[in-house]
C-alpha cells in the first residue's frame, strides 16, 4: 500500500479511536503502529542500503520503483505482532493493544495491496524468520515486481505508490505452496 493510503487508513482509524474512546492517548498510539511503524524502511534505507541520499523525494522513488535490495523490516513482522500481543495480554496495557490494533491493520493492507506486487507469496514475506532465511534478499523474496517508475511529483508519489507495468497472470504467480520452498 502506499505511504499516502496508510497515513488516510491511520487518520481515520485515529478519529474512530477518538470518537470512541475520548482519548489521544490512544489515537496516537494507533497512529504509531498504522503509520510510524513504517519507519523501519528509513532505517532498512540506510543501514542496510547505505544509501546516502537522505531527501524524502529520493527515499520515495527507491521504494516506489522497486530498487529495495534488502528487506530486513524488523516492526513488519508475524514475530513482533506475537510477541506485542504476549505483552499486551500479559500487562493489560491499552496503549500497547492500540499501537498492535494499528500495527496489525497496516499488515493487512500490506498484504492486501503489496500482493498484488510481487509473483511470490506475500503472506510468508511477512515472517521475519523467512526474510532471515532468504537473508533478507528482496529479489529473492518478492521476484521481479516489475514496477513503473515513480510519478515525478512527490505527493503523487506518496498516494499512488507502486504499480507494476504489466499485471500479474496465473502464469507469472505460483501458489502460496509453491512459494514455501523458495
Amino acid at each position: 500500500m502506499s505511504p499516502g493510503g496508510h497515513l488516510v487508513t491511520t487518520a481515520a482509524a485515529c478519529a474512530v479511536t477518538v470518537a470512541a474512546t475520548g482519548s489521544w492517548t490512544l489515537a496516537a498510539a494507533v497512529a504509531a503502529g498504522g503509520f510510524l511503524i513504517d519507519l523501519d524502511h528509513a532505517v532498512d534505507y540506510v543501514l542496510f542500503e547505505r544509501a546516502r541520499d537522505l531527501r524524502p523525494s529520493a527515499f520515495l522513488r527507491y521504494y516506489v520503483e522497486g530498487r529495495v535490495r534488502r528487506t530486513v523490516l524488523v516492526l513488519h513482522s508475524y514475530e513482533l505482532f506475537a510477541l506485542l500481543a504476549a505483552l499486551t495480554w500479559l500487562t493489560a496495557s491499552p496503549w500497547l493493544g492500540a499501537y498492535l490494533a494499528g500495527a496489525l491493520m497496516h499488515l493487512a493492507l500490506d498484504l492486501t495491496f503489496n500482493g498484488r506486487l510481487t509473483p511470490h507469496s506475500i503472506v510468508a514475506f511477512y515472517s521475519f524468520g523467512y526474510r532471515l532465511a532468504h537473508r533478507f534478499d528482496a529479489t529473492a523474496l518478492l521476484g521481479d515486481t516489475d514496477l513503473r517508475p515513480a510519478p515525478s511529483h512527490f505527493w503523487r508519489a506518496f498516494f499512488v505508490g507502486s504499480r507494476r507495468q504489466t499485471p500479474l497472470t496465473s502464469e507469472t504467480t505460483r501458489s502460496p505452496a509453491a512459494t514455501a520452498s523458495c
